[in-house]
């Protein structure tokens, strides 16, 4: 714990110093306190090995600058410790994630782990009108459905320029960093590996282009191309460690149509893994995949109604190509609050968006008074392409039946304000899995109390 005070008044320090010679230096952050139970997350009442229930805290804080044209911003956070862990308390329970895309940039101080979320520089390139912004930096793509940095941030470079209402960008993400390990074995049969600086690099890089056009103060269209370039396929899409090329096209509207607020979203993507032999020829692995998301907000006084149409493609069975949509996005919620963001959806992980899911939701909120509102969620999950029934799996360890069935889900959120700088957030959900997913319903209820300053 000393420790930490001595970051924290080390940074106070450079945020005092920096104000003789910053135009504009200032410091926000937040605490937010988080208490989580989730119940069977594993859908198996008899194997509960997924269950949680703890309570969490989470700093943050902030120290922006502004000189003349230029900005820079440094976000030093620890990202909710358990209560009661190891260390006094200071357990970086969330961990760090591997590679460059979401890495949280987590260095241990003593027995604590300090983060550095954000850290960048934004500055004009002469008079060329052009922006430049390099460092580890909050990005998303579209409405987020492909790629969403939003929690731990991404390491990249971005350069964009604004004419009017049409805004052009480049974006140069490292999603991930490594070097190859290349064992060699000598006469006496003694296995060896190169040192990093002979290693190969395995790094997956992602180059985006960007354009948007705000039609009006309500209504703004997009379009963005991915070009991901994976050395050693880290990201899978084909199996094996064959290089791996990727392309996804997005286009991508929010908007007014009438009285609704809609976001829509649509990725195609393509690419190949090179010579990965899935058919035993020795061909390339084709790569392709797609995503629609639709999501309408119909705002009111008292009764706030939204809807939501998402789906994404799935492996399909017998097929050697690779056809399902491929993500990067965090740790965050993306639309349910158990399914996906805690369970496992029918791409076998978490965290993975609509990849072969088919899902739809119809919602409701109702401001019960001025501080306090009241939303509630009901959504039908089904898998884009069939998955193994592992309810008829359970009665038979032989069966081959499939099903497109993942279940309903029903989510209720309340928004409690209780001062300007101060809310107490509340999350509850239960998931009823169907044949594809599990056997046994999984529950959730989340309360995160967050000063901010």
């Amino acid at each position: 714990m000393k420790k930490v005070l001595v970051v924290l008044v080390l940074l106070a320090m450079v945020c005092v110093s920096s104000l003789a010679f910053a135009a504009d230096v200032t410091v926000d952050g937040a605490v937010g306190i988080r208490s989580r139970d989730f119940t069977f997350l594993s859908l198996d009442k008899d194997n509960p090995t997924k269950n949680v229930a703890d309570t969490q805290q989470r700093i943050i804080i902030n120290v922006n600058a502004k000189s003349g044209d230029v900005k820079g911003k440094i976000s030093i956070w620890d990202d909710y410790d358990t209560w009661g862990g190891a260390n006094g308390g200071f357990e970086h329970s969330q961990g760090t994630p591997a590679g460059g895309n979401g890495t949280s940039g987590v260095t241990a101080v003593g027995s604590t782990a300090i983060g550095i979320r954000e850290a960048w520089v934004l500055f004009p390139l002469a008079d060329t009108g052009i922006f430049v912004k390099g460092g580890h930096q909050l990005l998303q793509l579209g409405n987020g459905m492909f790629f969403r940095s939003q929690h731990y941030g991404s390491d990249a470079w971005v350069a964009y320029r604004d004419d009017g209402a049409n805004h052009l960008g480049f974006v140069d993400v490292k999603v991930s960093e490594g070097r190859s390990v290349v064992a060699t074995t000598n006469s006496a049969g003694t296995t060896t590996a190169t040192s990093p600086a002979t290693a190969n690099s395995d790094d997956v890089d992602a180059y985006v282009v960007i354009d948007t056009y705000k039609i009006n103060e309500d209504t703004k269209v997009g379009v963005d191309l991915t070009f991901a370039k994976d050395r050693k396929n880290v990201m899978g899409f084909a199996g094996g460690a064959n290089p791996t090329d990727a392309q996804n096209l997005g286009l991508n509207y929010a908007g007014k149509v009438g009285p609704v607020k809609l976001k829509a979203q649509l990725d195609v993507q393509s690419g190949k893994a090179k010579l990965a032999n899935l058919d035993g020829t020795g061909q390339d692995a084709k790569f392709k995949g797609n995503n629609l998301y639709i999501r309408g907000d119909v705002p009111a006084e008292t009764i706030a109604v939204n809807f939501t149409i998402g789906r994404g493609s799935g492996p399909k069975a017998g097929q050697v190509d690779y056809n399902q949509f491929v993500t990067f996005l965090d740790i965050d919620p993306h639309y349910t609050f158990l399914y996906e963001y805690k369970v496992p959806g029918a791409c076998g992980k978490t965290n993975q968006g609509f990849c072969n899911t088919t899902a739809a939701n119809i919602g409701a909120k109702v401001s019960a008074t001025k501080n306090l509102t009241i939303g509630v969620d009901v959504w039908l999950l089904q898998s884009t392409e069939k998955v193994a029934d592992k309810k008829a799996l359970r009665d038979d360890p032989t069966s081959t039946a499939t099903t497109n069935a993942l279940g309903t889900e029903l989510d209720l959120a309340i928004g409690w304000k209780l001062a300007d700088t101060l809310s107490w957030n509340w999350n509850v959900g239960m998931l009823t899995p169907g044949a594809g997913l599990g056997y046994d319903s999984a529950t959730g209820v989340q309360g995160i109390l967050s000063y901010t300053f």
